[in-house]
């Protein structure tokens, strides 16, 4: 066997009593021609425990007889004190199983005196150093997996892919769950959710079988041994342990992160809702404000000036024509503010109800348009809502239509009003040329119509597409807020 010019030197404990034996192992380890720095004799299990303790030593060749022990337990008394030093046994032809019963409780080789030849020893002494390399290395490396494994911070889970079984459970784990090692290992991960995640676990478990997948990443909902949910960001790992196809599961709990996610969006809907609040009530004021204005400032001042031009006609009969006509304007603006002031404050709603409001809007759009309307709301129960529902409710109404007239060259509009026990429901539907829901862009109009259902936790549904008309569909829990 040739010897690495890189093999480094090499100290050897030779345990022998037999002084003959003992000479040509020392001859044969002379003819291996292996690198040796140091040979230490012994000729007991006592002076080669004591030669252990003292010398650095990379691999002892022990005969089992000798004087203080024999058989198994001269191998046991040295391997005691060389746990980390590779033991090449040197035993008799008759002694073969003893010496194959030694290998199999840690032993590297062993050697039949007589048997071997400087070739031989030379290939035992360099591959039984190796192996234990190897074996220590490994054990190293699975002490470090270990420790990473169990001392990890994260919660850390091995299932079975196949059974669903959880096979291993670190500390953290534990902790987390409030289980015990004991508990877990007799439990699978279908017991750590809520039924209703059992087929995903399941068809997650099933993805990982059957297709070529490492690593799958997701947010799951678990459950502690007290009912308590967690919500936890997965990392899944597939690998083999024990011979099972098996996931590696690293937990990290954003239950925390995700409830403050949660409570900060709540109150950012809620602020929203107070700034809409706000919007629409300073909206109301300017509407009411507008109204009056109309009615008790400009009314007035066109009622004097219908004086002026009716003065006038008696004064210049020659100009009556004119004057009759310029009475005529007047007449017919005074009559829109009039119309416009009762749209602004919507007296209707206060005196006979939201539905009759609605009506009256729709008869004022049909008596200057072309539009075919239907309205249904002969069910639509109202006496226990608020006001500001209602009105809230009118002003959808009319933003919509105003939207409609403007935009939609529609022929027919649809409206139904609807309530049951829980939700009230809005359809608002034409027949125009409709938009493309994902490229048009909000007016202020859909922004109002979307701002008045959010004070009410409303869902706006836009259904439209190119030639295909638009619905806006509106529904509204009934809660507290907008009940009297």
């Amino acid at each position: 066997m040739a010897i690495q010019e890189n093999t480094p030197a090499i100290s050897v404990l030779i345990v022998e009593d037999n002084p003959g034996d003992l000479f040509l192992l020392q001859e044969t380890l002379r003819l291996t021609k292996l690198p040796f720095e140091n040979v230490y004799k012994a000729t007991s299990a006592a002076e080669a425990i004591d030669a252990l303790g003292r010398y650095t030593v990379d691999v002892v060749l022990l005969d089992l007889s000798l004087p203080d022990s024999t058989g198994f337990n001269s191998y046991f008394q040295v391997n005691d004190h060389a746990e980390d030093i590779p033991i090449i046994v040197l035993t008799g032809l008759a002694d073969t199983e003893l010496a194959l019963e030694t290998m199999s409780n840690g032993a590297q080789d062993y050697l039949v005196k007589g048997e071997y030849d400087e070739r031989l020893l030379a290939k035992s002494i360099q591959y039984s150093i190796e192996r234990n390399r190897i074996r220590l290395s490994l054990i190293a490396s699975n002490e470090s997996y270990r420790n990473l494994f169990f001392n990890n911070p994260l919660p850390i889970f091995i299932w079975d892919l196949h059974t669903l079984e959880i096979l291993e459970a670190n500390d953290v784990a534990q902790e987390e769950y409030g289980y015990s090692r004991e508990e877990l290992l007799e439990m699978s991960v279908l017991d750590l959710r809520l039924p209703k995640f059992h087929d995903s676990i399941r068809a997650f478990a099933k993805e990982f079988l059957e297709n070529d997948i490492s690593k799958k990443s997701g947010i799951w909902e678990h459950k502690k041994k007290n009912g308590e949910t967690l919500i936890l960001d997965i990392s899944s790992h597939k690998i083999e342990y024990k011979g099972k196809a098996s996931v590696l599961a690293i937990h990290n709990n954003i239950t925390e992160r995700v409830r403050l996610e949660e409570k900060l969006e709540e109150e950012r809907l809620l602020k929203q809702k107070e700034i809409n609040e706000a919007m629409i009530q300073v909206q109301e004021k300017e509407r009411y404000e507008i109204s009056t204005e109309l009615h008790d400032n400009v009314n007035q001042q066109l009622t004097v000036a219908m004086m002026y031009i009716a003065s006038a006609q008696q004064k210049s009969p020659e100009s009556a024509e004119l004057l009759k006509q310029s009475s005529g304007f007047v007449l017919n603006a005074i009559e829109e503010i009039r119309k416009l002031s009762q749209i602004l404050v919507t007296p209707l709603i206060k005196h006979f109800g939201l539905s009759k409001a609605i009506e009256s809007l729709l008869d004022d759009i049909s008596f200057v348009n072309t539009l075919q309307i239907d309205l249904v709301a002969d069910a639509f129960y109202e006496e226990d809502i608020k006001y500001d529902f209602k009105l809230n409710i009118f002003r959808i109404v009319q933003e919509q239509m105003n939207n409609i007239i403007k935009h939609a060259k529609a022929t027919h509009v649809n409206i139904e009003l609807m309530r049951n026990n829980h939700m009230i429901y809005l359809k608002i539907a034409d027949d125009g040329v409709g938009f493309d829901v994902n490229q048009q862009r909000k007016g202020i109009g859909i922004y109002n119509i979307i701002s008045r259902s959010d004070l009410y936790n409303g869902i706006v549904d836009i259904q439209s597409s190119p030639g295909n008309g638009c619905g806006i569909y509106i529904t509204i829990p009934i809660s507290e807020d907008l009940l009297q």
